[in-house]
C-alpha cells in the first residue's frame, strides 16, 4: 500500500472537483508576478549548475522573508489566494480538506538522517 505521495498527486488531487470550464477574475498584475515566480524556479532548478550543493539551494530559496520562499509564499497568500479572493465554495471546499490528499508527501518520509 502507498504510504506517500508525489507532489504532482498532492498537487491534483481535489481538483476533479472543480469544472474545466469554471473560470475566476485575477489582477492580470498578480497573474504576471506568479508567472514571473515560477519562471525563477524554472530558471533555477532546470540547470543542474546552478545548484551544486545543498548550500546554493538553500542561498536560492532563503526564507519567508527574504529569497524565492517569500515571494512564492506571496504568491500563495497574496497574489493568488482563493481562500481570501475565490469564490465561498471553493473556500468552504479549502476549509474541508477537500483538496488535501489524505497521505503526506513523499518528503515527509523520515530519512536515515531523521
Amino acid at each position: 500500500m502507498q504510504e506517500y505521495t508525489t507532489v504532482r498527486e498532492q498537487v491534483e488531487y481535489g481538483l476533479d472537483k472543480i469544472a474545466e470550464d469554471r473560470t475566476i477574475e485575477v489582477s492580470l498584475r498578480d497573474l504576471m508576478y506568479v508567472y514571473k515566480t515560477l519562471g525563477e524556479f524554472v530558471r533555477f532548478f532546470h540547470q543542474p549548475m546552478h545548484y551544486p550543493t545543498l548550500a546554493h539551494v538553500k542561498e536560492f530559496l532563503g526564507t519567508v522573508d527574504e529569497g524565492a520562499a517569500q515571494v512564492l509564499t506571496e504568491c500563495y497568500y497574496e497574489k493568488l489566494s482563493l481562500y481570501y479572493k475565490g469564490p465561498k465554495d471553493i473556500k468552504d471546499m479549502i476549509d474541508e480538506s477537500e483538496f488535501d490528499h489524505p497521505l503526506p508527501p513523499h518528503y515527509y518520509k523520515p530519512t536515515d538522517e531523521d
